[in-house]
């Protein structure tokens, strides 16, 4: 039994392994969505199934350590390909399958197959062959297929905690997958193989050497980052899931950014500088900053999910000093905990290129608006093609909402077009020339709810 759990036990959490870190690897082209983790999990079961099926076969003809082994190490061989090539791969497909938004499923389901498919079909024809060698006699079937299940969910507990808790973070994806792959490979080859594993994890722990023009780079549970610049300015960019620029330092003069826009929505109700400021999705604090731009004597909350951006890019950006107290967890949660209203809340938050759903529903907005004063106002970021269903979402809680260009508000006070524009010159805020700043009212979609939130990556393409 012993010498037949430790295969199952690295491949098992081989497998869950690449399924965690499957939608990171994906993200740049197909965003991580619900849709991809359903379709990584369809491709992997189906390819499992075929595997236990060949497993099983090989396991009734051949003796079992030879086909065990090389099973373990084509695993082990398809996983690190699947590391390297899991980008180029995926974006290619879909490339190749722009022109037809509505394909994207093919593509992505594609992508799934070629990338996943392999690794887990090798990886699942384990446990067949291994239960045939550890059977010793058909009295004791139950207890031997009972105790390699124990081993494989061992397994799987190692690969579905690891990668967030620890190996993305400190690895990188791709460097955990390849650490993941030693596991199969130990158990082909046995002992000697720890010589090879202790070389996988040294070089994934070296210090990596930065391209000219980035500062710094990192990867935390949630989200691949890039510190760009030099010592007189500085962006934060989102490598994975995507997102062109999360923050810079100073802020963008560009005048170009929704960033002003949620800021300037405050000038829809002509009235004075708000007293309380809530930002959730803090990021690297560019709104933050131009909060306090806008209104040196407000109270300026955050909350931000990611810890590592208010270690690292708050630090840098030197934001610790403008006097703004920030949280890290969730954004609805907090907003439940925070004591007092608001006169403004600003939403920026987004997986990859989408609102979470929690953060785009109706009960959601329903609960900002029982946070905010009598006379207060939702700002949201909302992009197109997502502004009208986010919109629908705001006006179910707001009896005035609209779209101020790439920004849904809601207030429960009348909005006056003509106020972001006198706010922008009350601020001084010159480099705004030649925005228009329109206010429109187009058809709200359906709103977005806590059963129903999700954005499908495939629905922001047509």
């Amino acid at each position: 039994m012993r010498t037949a759990g430790f295969p199952v036990f690295a491949a098992a959490a081989l497998v869950m392994a690449l399924e965690v870190c499957g939608p990171r690897l994906l993200a740049p082209a197909f965003g991580n969505g619900t849709l991809v983790w359903s379709a990584i999990l369809a491709c992997t079961l189906l390819a499992m199934g075929a595997g236990n099926l060949l497993g099983g076969v090989l396991a009734d003809r051949w003796p079992w350590r030879g086909p065990v082994r090389l099973a373990l190490m084509g695993g082990a061989l398809a996983s690190v390909m699947t590391a390297l090539l899991a980008r180029p791969v995926s974006l290619a497909l879909s490339a190749a399958f722009s022109a037809h938004p509505s394909a994207q499923l093919l593509a992505l389901l594609l992508a799934c197959s070629l990338l996943f498919g392999p690794p887990a079909a090798l990886l699942a024809a384990v446990y067949p062959l291994a239960f045939r060698g550890a059977l010793a006699g058909v009295e004791r079937a139950g207890r031997t297929a009972g105790g390699l299940y124990a081993f494989s969910a061992m397994g799987s507990l190692l690969g579905a905690l690891a990668p967030p808790l620890w190996g993305i973070e400190v690895l990188g994806t791709r460097d955990t997958l390849w650490a993941f792959a030693t596991l199969p490979a130990l158990a082909a080859t046995g002992w000697p193989a720890l010589g090879v594993a202790g070389l996988l994890l040294a070089g994934a722990l070296l210090p990596r050497t930065l391209p000219p023009g980035v500062l710094d780079r990192w990867e935390s549970p949630l989200a691949s980052y890039v510190l760009e610049g030099d010592q007189e300015s500085a962006r934060v960019r989102v490598e994975i899931p995507m997102r062109p620029v999360l923050s810079t330092h100073p802020p963008s003069s560009g005048g170009d950014t929704y960033y002003e826009e949620m800021l300037l929505a405050w000038g829809l109700l002509k009235a004075p500088a708000p007293a309380r400021v809530l930002v959730l999705g803090l990021g690297g604090g560019t709104v933050a900053r131009l909060a306090r731009e806008a209104w040196p004597q407000a109270e300026i909350h955050g909350v931000e999910l990611d810890s590592s951006l208010l270690e690292r890019a708050w630090g840098r950006f030197g934001l610790g000093d403008l006097g703004i107290q920030a949280y890290v967890g969730d954004a609805r949660a907090w907003l439940r905990r925070l004591p007092g209203s608001w006169d403004l809340v600003l939403v920026d938050v987004s997986v990859g290129a989408t609102p979470p759903a929690h953060l785009s529903s109706r009960e959601f907005m329903l609960e900002v608006r029982e946070r905010l004063s009598a006379g207060g106002l939702l700002a949201v970021y909302a992009p197109p093609p997502l502004n009208a269903r986010l919109l629908g979402s705001v006006q179910a809680a707001f009896p005035k909402a609209a779209m101020l260009e790439r920004v849904a508000v809601g207030s429960r006070r009348p909005l006056d077009p003509a106020g972001p524009r006198l706010l922008a010159v009350e601020l001084g805020w010159l480099r705004l020339e030649g925005r228009s700043l329109n206010l429109h009212h187009p058809d709200p979609g359906l709103p977005l709810t806590d059963d129903q939130g999700d954005f499908p990556w495939w629905w922001g393409m047509q």
